[in-house]
């Protein structure tokens, strides 16, 4: 089972590998998807407990297809 995290935020995200590592430490070169802007997707193999960022970051994970 997968679990798929969907980070967004209000302002343009400039480097998405370290957004995501910021908010998810034991980040390790998993699957990233980012639309350029201000959304990533990243895929675990396990569930993960997101850092608080604050208001302006938003983590949801998203439900399996």
């Amino acid at each position: 089972m997968n679990y798929t995290y969907l980070i967004s935020t209000l302002v343009s995200i400039v480097d998405c590998h370290a957004m995501v590592q910021a908010v998810f430490p034991a980040f390790n070169g998993e699957p990233v998807m980012f639309d350029g802007y201000s959304k990533i997707r990243v895929i675990f193999d396990t569930p993960q407990t997101p850092a608080d960022l604050g208001p302006l970051v938003r983590v949801e994970l998203l439900p399996n297809d």
